[in-house]
C-alpha cells in the first residue's frame, strides 16, 4: 500500500484512541449522511479536479465503536474547447462523470455527543464515463458523438468528524484518499466531503 494512505490511517486511528472513552449515551443504530463532494484525481502526475458533487452513506453500528458502512457518490465536469479555421470553427465537448460504490467498516470515538470522530476503510468500484461530442462549422468536417465507460477497483481511507446540532441531527466535515486500481495504471484521488448526518 502506498505510504499515502497509510499516514491517513494512522492519523484516524490516532485520534480515535485519544478521544474520551465512550460514555453512557445512546447509541443510534443507524446513521445516515448526505451532501456534497468535491474530487481531485491525479494520474502521472497530472491533477484534474471535479468541484460539482454529491454523496450519500448509511451506517449501521454494531457497537458504540464499530459500524458498517455503505457509500455511493457522483462528480461530474464538462470541458470546452472551440478552434476558428478559415472562417469555420470546431467545438468539442467532453462531458465526464465519476460514481463511486464503495462499502466498508467505520471506527467512531463517542466520548461526547457534540463531537463524534470517526475513521473508516471502504472497498467497492469506481465507474467512469466520457462522452465527446463535436460540431463543426467547417465544410467537410463532420459531427461525432462518442462514448467510453470503464470500471475498477478502488480502495479508500480516511475520515472526519462529526459537529451534532442536536442530539440526532448534525453535520459532518470529512476527508479520504481513495486509490482505484485501474487497467493500465493506477488514480490517485483526494475526496473533500461536507453534509448533514442524522442518527449520530
Amino acid at each position: 500500500m502506498p505510504r499515502l494512505p497509510v499516514r491517513v490511517l494512522g492519523f484516524c486511528l490516532v485520534v480515535l484512541s485519544a478521544a474520551i472513552p465512550v460514555s453512557a449515551q445512546t447509541v443510534p443504530r443507524t446513521e445516515i449522511s448526505g451532501g456534497y463532494q468535491f474530487v481531485n484525481y491525479s494520474v502521472d502526475g497530472e491533477g484534474e479536479s471535479l468541484p460539482k458533487g454529491w454523496y450519500f452513506d448509511v451506517a449501521g453500528n454494531v457497537t458504540p465503536i464499530f459500524g458498517v458502512v455503505f457509500q455511493v457518490g457522483g462528480n461530474y465536469k464538462t470541458l470546452d474547447e472551440s478552434v476558428t479555421i478559415g472562417g469555420g470553427t470546431l467545438t468539442a465537448t467532453a462531458d465526464l462523470r465519476v460514481h463511486d460504490f464503495l462499502g466498508g467498516v467505520r471506527l467512531s470515538a463517542r466520548g461526547t455527543s457534540a463531537v463524534v470522530p470517526y475513521g473508516q476503510v471502504l472497498a467497492g468500484a469506481v465507474t467512469s464515463s466520457i462522452e465527446l461530442t463535436a460540431s463543426s462549422t467547417i465544410p467537410g468536417v463532420p459531427t461525432f458523438s462518442q462514448e467510453e465507460s470503464a470500471t475498477n477497483f478502488a480502495l479508500e481511507v480516511g475520515g472526519g468528524v462529526n459537529f451534532g446540532f442536536t442530539d440526532s441531527v448534525g453535520i459532518r466535515f470529512g476527508v479520504d484518499y481513495l486509490r482505484v486500481f485501474a487497467e493500465d495504471e493506477g488514480i490517485n484521488a483526494f475526496r473533500f466531503h461536507v453534509g448533514i448526518v442524522i442518527g449520530r
